[in-house]
């Protein structure tokens, strides 16, 4: 009996301070290796996700850069036969002067003209590399410009609404930015189908740039379509090729800015040009 209350009363020996120390410093290395692991699988992920859009994007511009050599290929063919059907058309409204009726037929040939040379345009900055001419650029010229032709192109059942402030100077590549708000301009005219109001106005920005709105009366973009607007070949208009908007954002690029679209009623682009030079 004296034996098995003595065994009862036996204390187990307490545990090294050492040992308990090792321990303790084992859990915390575990702990670490288990947050470092974790945090190697997140960035594990994040890069093969970066690694396959850098491989969908190698795989679009092979695509685009196809489409774009034989897209030069078709617009220099086209070109030359549409330059003489301009001509032709010229001298057909000029002999028809005294017949408004026949004149407004003639006005639509001339409009449909106008919508061919503006795709084979597209197509040929589209094939073309970024633009390296750099000069002073009047912007408010340019825009006062497109605005005349387009007054004339719409015969009047368009509203221009033009408020042109701030220093309209810039540095860039005359040629493409004057293709730039052509395909604007163009893109709001036929969202109205040639009926409407076309409100243009540009400002000085707090950061210096320039800024310019084109805001239309139109039905405004599909919400479908918002967050691909600016890609090549993604197009709302039926006939349309997708290039009037990409190019736009492209060039725009090219001069280090911003293009943003949104639906405020019709559509509004806004347009954010850095001035390229400070004594601009």
């Amino acid at each position: 009996m004296t034996q098995l209350a003595h065994k009862q009363n036996i204390q187990p020996e307490p545990v090294p301070q050492a040992l308990h120390d090792a321990f303790k410093r084992f859990e915390e290395a575990s702990s670490r290796l288990e947050e470092r692991y974790q945090s190697l699988v997140a960035e594990t992920e994040v890069l093969r996700q970066q690694l396959e859009e850098k491989d969908a994007a190698i795989k679009r511009a092979e695509r685009l850069a196809v489409v774009g050599e034989a897209a030069a290929a078709i617009a220099h063919e086209v070109r030359n036969p549409l330059g003489a059907m301009k001509l032709f058309a010229s001298l057909l409204k000029r002999d028809l002067a005294e017949r408004p009726d026949s004149q407004k037929l003639v006005e639509q040939i001339s409009r449909n003209i106008e919508t061919i040379d503006n795709v084979v345009s597209n197509m040929l900055h589209f094939s073309k590399g970024p633009g390296k001419v750099r000069a002073p650029i009047n912007v408010h010229a340019l825009l006062a410009e497109h605005v005349e032709h387009f007054r004339l192109l719409s015969d009047g059942k368009v509203t221009f609404d033009v408020a042109l402030d701030g220093n309209p100077f810039i540095l860039g590549d005359e040629h493409r930015l004057r293709q730039v708000f052509y395909n604007i301009m163009l893109n709001a005219l036929q969202a109205m189908a040639f009926r409407g109001t076309l409100r243009i106005a540009s400002k000085n920005m707090a950061s210096g740039a320039l800024g310019i709105e084109f805001e239309d009366s139109g039905p405004g973009i599909p919400q479908e379509l918002l967050g691909k607007l600016f890609e090549p070949f993604a197009s709302g208009r039926q006939g349309g090729t997708g290039l009037g908007l990409a190019i736009v954002k492209q060039v725009i690029e090219e001069h280090s800015g911003t293009v943003s679209a949104q639906n405020r009623g019709g559509a509004c682009f806004e347009v954010c040009l850095p001035r390229g030079n400070e004594k601009i």
